[in-house]
């Protein structure tokens, strides 16, 4: 039997931003952005560190919000302790602490962290350059990425937002939508997109979701996936902004432009899997969330 090589039965399923950045495939070198370490957070846990890229263009709040919580140590020695499988892992104070009326528990920390205006979507503008998918979605009129974040937009509204994908990086909040504050969730499983536009998505794990794979889990039958037994729960050793580092320890990110032909010739490997293994023929249709924007690291 002929063997058929990995990527060949994937049709181009390209590295998930949260998979081994070394492993990513190879472009020519204008394909790539670089990713500023400005926008760069390190995630610490026992496991490993994982890296979070930032989109201030679609939260320029919640991303000065984080950046400040980070320089501030503030997640330093706290944990995650709602991790519900197949949906989010969430890290912080703990729960009941995301909402204005329960932060009589930290009433200091709600004086230097006042609740946030949700930034839930934005303008479908010029200064940012969206890339259609090219096929229908089940949750917005529109799919497709912008600077490798997968994105919704309406172009009845002329609005775009973040998808809930795997990976996506985002604050939690209490019922009313301005009640985020610190406390974050990054999206583990595949089921959370009716979550867009309901609460602030502003990032995406770029490397290390491995790291996160491995926090151990909640039942989400009891008190919504928080783990009761707080020596159970995974510590947050600490977050770093990758521009406070001294410049030879910043780890190099690069992503795959997604408005670059390179990714274009990506997508349509999709479309077109492997005919010597595929023998009935295959839906003409990508998923965004399955749709994978190339990551490395170049030092």
């Amino acid at each position: 039997m002929k063997r058929v090589s990995l990527r060949a039965l994937l049709g181009g399923l390209f590295l998930f931003a949260g998979g081994h950045a070394a492993d990513a495939p190879q472009f020519p070198p204008g394909a790539w952005r670089d990713i500023s370490p400005d926008n760069l957070l390190l995630v610490e846990t026992r496991y490993g560190t994982t890296a979070i890229e930032l989109a201030p263009e679609f939260a320029p709040n919640h991303v000065a919000r984080v950046r400040a919580l980070v320089r501030a140590r503030f997640y330093d020695g706290k944990s995650f302790y709602r991790v519900i499988d197949g949906f989010v892992a969430q890290g912080g104070i703990g729960e009941g602490t995301a909402a204005t009326k329960d932060y009589p528990k930290d009433a200091a920390a709600l004086k230097k962290w006042p609740p946030l205006k949700a930034e839930f979507d934005r303008p479908a503008g010029n200064d940012v350059v969206f890339t259609p998918l090219g096929n229908a979605d089940l949750f917005a009129p529109q799919v497709g990425h912008v600077n490798g974040l997968p994105v919704g937009r309406d172009p009845k509204t002329g609005r775009m937002w973040i998808l809930h994908c795997p990976g996506t990086f985002a604050f939690a909040r209490d019922n009313d939508e301005n009640t985020a504050t610190t406390e974050f969730y990054i999206v583990i499983g595949q089921s959370p997109r009716r979550l867009d536009r309901q609460l602030t998505a502003f990032g995406r794990v770029i490397d290390g979701m491995q790291f996160i794979q491995k926090l151990n889990r909640g039942d989400p039958a009891v008190e919504s996936g928080v783990i009761q037994d707080r020596s159970r729960r995974d510590r947050i050793i600490r977050i770093r902004l990758a521009s406070d580092l001294p410049a030879a320890q910043r780890p190099h990110y690069q992503v795959l432009r997604t408005d670059s032909p390179s990714f274009a010739a990506e997508k349509k490997k999709r479309l077109h899997p492997a005919p010597e293994f595929y023998h009935r023929p295959v839906p003409q249709v990508l998923d965004i969330c399955a749709v994978a924007v190339p990551v490395r690291r170049v030092n």
